[in-house]
C-alpha cells in the first residue's frame, strides 16, 4: 500500500498544466477520504494562502493575470469558499466546533470578493447553501439534540444532503451517547440499499463513513449481530478504497464483538485481513464500555 508521502507526491505531480489551486483541491480530497487531518489542515492553508496572492493580483494588475487565471477549472471565489470549508470540516473533526463555527460564517458571507461576475455570483450562493447544512452539522454534534427533527427535514428537503446528513446524524449519536433508533429503523433500512448501488467515488466515500457509524451505533446500542455486520460491509468496501485510518478503527470494533461473530463472519472478516497490515485503536466515537 502506498504510504502518505507518496499519495502526496502523486498528487502534487499532477501534469503542469493543473494549477496549484486544482492540486490543493484534489489533495484535500484525498486527505479527507483517508481521515488525515493534519494533512487536510496544510493544504487548505495552502489554498486560501494562494487564492489571496492571486486575488491581490488580480485587483493590481486586472486583465494581466486573466491567462493565469484562466488555467482554473473553478473562479477563484470558490478556492476561498472551499479553504473555508476545509478548515472548517478540520476543526469539526478535531472536535473544536466554536473554531469550525468561524470559518462556517467566513463560507456563508462571500460577497466582499470585487468585481463578481454572474459565475462568481453562482459559487457564493452555493457557498451559503453548503454553510446552512455544515452549520446544523456542527451545532448537532456539539450536543444540540433539539435541532435534529429540523435537520432531518432538511436533508430530506434537499437530495445531495441525504447521505452526508446521515453520517452527521450518527456521528452525533454516537459522539453525544444519544438513542436515536426511532429515527435508525424508520430511515436506515429502506435507504441503505439505495446507497449501496452509488458508484462515483464521491458517494462511496460518504456510503463506507455511514457504514463505519451504523457500525458504531449499533454496537452502543448493544445490538451487535447487526453491528458485526455493518462491520464486514464496511470493511469489503474499503480495503479497496485506500480508507486505512477508518478501516483500522473498525477492526477495533470487530474485535471487541469477535467472540459474538458467526463462523462464516470469523471467516469473512480473516479474508478480509489477508490484505491490509495495519493497527489502530478502536474509534474515539465507540463510548460501549468493553465488551467481553
Amino acid at each position: 500500500m502506498e504510504n502518505q508521502n507518496e499519495i502526496d507526491n502523486e498528487v502534487f505531480l499532477l501534469s503542469d498544466h493543473v494549477h496549484a489551486l486544482d492540486k490543493g483541491f484534489e489533495l484535500f480530497r484525498l486527505s479527507y477520504r483517508q481521515n488525515n487531518w493534519e494533512e487536510a489542515d496544510r493544504v487548505a492553508n495552502h489554498i486560501l494562502s494562494l487564492a489571496e496572492r492571486m486575488y491581490e493580483n488580480k485587483k493590481k494588475w486586472g486583465e494581466l493575470v486573466i491567462p493565469l487565471n484562466q488555467m482554473l477549472k473553478r473562479p477563484l471565489i470558490f478556492y476561498f469558499g472551499y479553504g473555508f470549508l476545509a478548515k472548517s470540516i478540520v476543526f469539526q473533526k478535531h472536535g473544536l466546533f466554536d473554531l469550525a463555527r468561524e470559518y462556517i460564517a467566513k463560507y456563508a458571507d462571500l460577497g466582499w470578493y470585487e468585481n463578481a461576475t454572474e459565475e462568481d455570483i453562482e459559487e457564493i450562493e452555493r457557498f451559503k447553501g453548503f454553510a446552512k447544512a455544515n452549520g446544523y452539522a456542527v451545532d448537532l454534534l456539539s450536543g444540540k439534540k433539539e435541532l435534529l427533527k429540523e435537520y432531518i427535514d432538511y436533508i430530506h428537503e434537499y437530495d445531495e444532503e441525504t447521505l452526508p446528513g446521515l453520517i452527521t446524524i450518527f456521528e452525533a449519536a454516537n459522539l453525544n451517547e444519544w438513542n436515536i433508533d426511532e429515527y435508525y429503523y424508520s430511515s436506515i433500512p429502506e435507504q441503505l440499499d439505495t446507497f449501496s448501488e452509488l458508484e462515483d467515488l464521491g458517494n462511496r466515500v460518504y456510503y463506507v463513513k455511514l457504514l463505519n457509524q451504523l457500525a458504531a451505533y449499533n454496537l452502543n446500542q448493544r445490538r451487535y449481530d447487526v453491528a458485526i455486520k455493518y462491520i464486514l460491509d464496511y470493511m469489503q468496501i474499503a480495503v479497496t478504497m485506500d480508507l486505512y485510518r477508518e478501516f483500522i478503527t473498525t477492526i477495533g470494533m470487530f474485535e471487541n464483538v469477535r467472540n459474538l461473530a458467526t463462523t462464516e463472519q470469523q471467516i469473512r472478516y480473516q479474508n478480509i485481513l489477508q490484505e491490509v497490515h495495519h493497527e489502530k485503536s478502536i474509534s474515539s466515537y465507540i463510548y460501549a464500555d468493553d465488551i467481553s
